[in-house]
């Protein structure tokens, strides 16, 4: 196989010669890998085709590497034109042997972040089969009436990919939500936790908590169904909140860091973050950014500076928790809290890319939380 490729590169180099003389067909590369990027990259830019970005191109595109969910994949496949992985790498490999190859890639303008607030509305369906598919498996596991799904990322999140450990400060442990899941489980949800590995169970016994990452009912379908269909999910930013996020589930971020990440514009959210400790003492909103802290993506970089992150506590878990669930399904709240976007960075360039970070703000900070810090 390796030698026919080699052998094909010729007809390759015909390919780019093809793209530069068209003049509007780029190749991309669709981040399959990790699902935070497969969706929120591939969402921003459907939203940005849509609003016309793109409209003067043909874009062809390819998948990085083994797909984090290939049911998600395939149905991305069918709203994209789409080659093999190995025919867009070499294409795009040989495109760079080129001056001026960077006219003929195409990605979304900043990943997986839509600065414009040009994400409308969700790209990802149904198909009629698959939502008989979905209440097979709501019976399956138990499920009746309203759910909300758990997410929380651990020291077993991309364990066998050593080269993410520089982000275990997202991590949190399990045993702190439990209040939580009590409290939604008084109000009548069902609870079920999601993940693909996780390092220990959460030692909840009722009838609708479904620990379903632990006891191995995960399937990739499961996945994006329960998502895309719960009342809101709870937990920490992570892949799996790319599914509820796309189709406009509310959401209750906490735990969260960096702080400069939020998906600021995210209208049906609700966030807390975890506490900065400097000397002793917790920091200021001004203070973390001020320092930078607030766009450090390692968990070295808030060594080197002497800060440590330390969780929400469960009392601050279970206040977000509850103000969500009391609003819910009014949510967006109306009017933005002063308090908090007045200090907050809206206009945040990325270092990675010089590009704007953040659109128009419009998700909801805890309000139990942003009172201590006032």
């Amino acid at each position: 196989m390796k030698l026919i490729r080699f052998l094909c590169i010729p007809l390759f180099l015909l390919l780019v010669l093809l793209m530069r003389w068209k003049g509007n067909i780029r190749i991309g590369e669709i981040w399959s890998n990790r699902l935070g990027h497969l969706i929120g990259n591939t969402e921003c830019y459907l939203a940005e085709r849509e609003a016309g970005i793109h409209k003067d191109f043909i874009d062809i595109w390819y998948s990085r590497d083994v797909s984090a969910n290939t049911v998600i994949q395939k149905k991305y496949n069918k709203l994209l034109h789409t080659v093999p992985t190995w025919l867009g790498y070499l294409v795009r490999v040989c495109n760079r042997f080129f001056s001026g190859w960077e006219k003929h890639e195409v990605d979304p303008l900043q990943y997986d972040r839509d600065f414009n607030n040009y994400w409308k509305h969700p790209y990802l369906s149904f198909t009629r089969f698959e939502e008989w598919k979905g209440r097979r498996l709501l019976k399956k596991l138990g499920i009746k009436g309203k759910w909300v799904c758990l997410m929380v990322r651990d020291e077993m999140y991309l364990k066998e990919k050593g080269e993410f450990n520089y982000h275990d400060y997202r991590d949190s442990d399990i045993d702190s939500y439990g209040p939580a899941v009590l409290e939604l489980l008084e109000r009548g949800y069902t609870v079920v936790r999601m993940s693909v590995k996780v390092s220990k169970p959460l030692k909840i016994k009722h009838s609708r908590f479904i620990d379903y990452a632990w006891e191995g009912k995960r399937t990739e379908f499961a996945d994006l169904y329960l998502g895309a269909k719960c009342e809101f999910a709870v937990g920490t930013a992570c892949g799996f909140m790319s599914i509820p996020q796309a189709f406009e589930r509310p959401i209750v971020y906490v735990n969260h860091a960096p702080l400069e990440y939020v998906p600021v514009s995210q209208e049906k959210a609700l966030l807390i973050w975890k506490h900065h400790i400097k000397d002793g003492k917790r920091m200021t909103l001004e203070e973390i950014f001020k320092c930078g802290a607030g766009q450090f993506t390692a968990g070295p970089d808030f060594a080197k500076l002497g800060i440590t992150l330390e969780d929400n506590t469960t009392m601050e878990i279970v206040d977000a928790v509850v103000e969500m669930a009391d609003n819910y399904p009014n949510v967006p709240w109306k009017g933005l809290q002063p308090e908090f976007w007045s200090k907050f960075p809206i206009d945040s360039i990325s270092p990675f890319n010089g590009r704007k970070l953040h659109g128009r703000p419009g998700m909801r900070i805890g309000k139990e939380f942003l009172k201590t810090y006032d």
